[in-house]
């Protein structure tokens, strides 16, 4: 059989859902965004659970989405095309990774994120549909593929966190911050020493879980719900319109032609030479 790339149990009243690829530095591939959907399934219909803990095994929480073809999040591989993409077949694919999504920020129980090492592009997602997070200082966020190969479907997550300056910044050097400045612009709760980070990720999530289950449950609607009520939703799918379109230009076509041509370490290489 083979070995599970995301992991689940349930201690006490906390569902502990687990990434675990920490080889790849747990990167979401689509087989693994299959089954950590299933996982969070299974959390939603277990009755003693009332908190879920969200964690990547190894050095990293998540380094975004694995851009390697066998396992591609999308219907199309970039590299298998003379020139863009199917744009009408994109927008489809892209729409249901919104729509993942989209299904865990619906998700009923409250998740709490602890996050050590990078937490990268799509992994910036998994964050964004987290409702408390939990980051050691010396974790590292960002979105380097804001550069050249397109936006976070969910970004409109980015300005209702952090406001509209920090998400222009962000987006537009691609630069990556700390567990420190996380913290500071509201991406994160709380940034604590990397050796203090289980202790408090636990404790954070053994003390929401001490709430009654459906108090739990309709504060986060009643939250989620504001913000929804203020264009949240409809501005996701606009995103996932425009990062379509973004898949459509010279960057994205360059940078997959260059995975043709010379394979994926050469495409990074030549990625990193030009955006640095």
């Amino acid at each position: 059989m083979t070995q599970p790339q995301v992991d689940y149990e349930v201690v006490d009243d906390i569902g502990v859902i687990t990434l675990n690829r920490p080889e790849k530095m747990n990167a979401l591939s689509a087989s693994l965004l299959d089954e950590l959907e299933a996982r969070f399934t299974t959390a939603k219909a277990d009755p003693a659970v009332s908190v879920v803990l969200l964690q990547g095994a190894g050095r990293s929480f998540c380094a975004g989405y694995d851009l390697a073809p066998d396992d591609w999040i999308l219907s199309q591989y970039g590299a298998d095309f003379d020139g863009p993409v199917d744009a009408v077949i994109d927008r489809e694919d892209v729409t249901e990774i919104l729509e993942r999504w989209l299904r865990l920020w619906k998700f009923p129980k409250p998740i709490v994120a602890k996050v050590q090492g990078v937490c990268l592009a799509g992994a910036g997602e998994l964050l964004g549909v987290a409702d408390l997070v939990v980051a050691a200082t010396d974790a590292r966020f960002g979105h380097p593929a804001g550069r050249d190969l397109g936006i976070p479907v969910t970004l409109s997550f980015w300005p209702m966190l952090i406001g509209m300056r920090k998400t222009k910044e962000l987006l537009f050097t691609s630069k990556l911050i700390d567990g420190r400045e996380a913290e500071r612009i509201g991406l994160v709760n709380r940034a604590v020493a990397p050796e203090d980070l289980d202790d408090e990720a636990w404790a954070l999530a053994r003390d929401v879980a001490r709430t009654a289950p459906t108090g739990l449950r309709m504060s986060k609607l009643a939250t989620n719900r504001w913000f929804e009520n203020m264009g949240l939703l409809a501005s996701c799918y606009s995103t996932a319109d425009l990062d379509t379109f973004f898949h459509q230009s010279p960057s994205y076509v360059e940078f997959f032609q260059a995975v043709r041509e010379g394979g994926m370490q050469e495409a990074l290489r030549r990625r990193a030479e030009k955006y640095g």
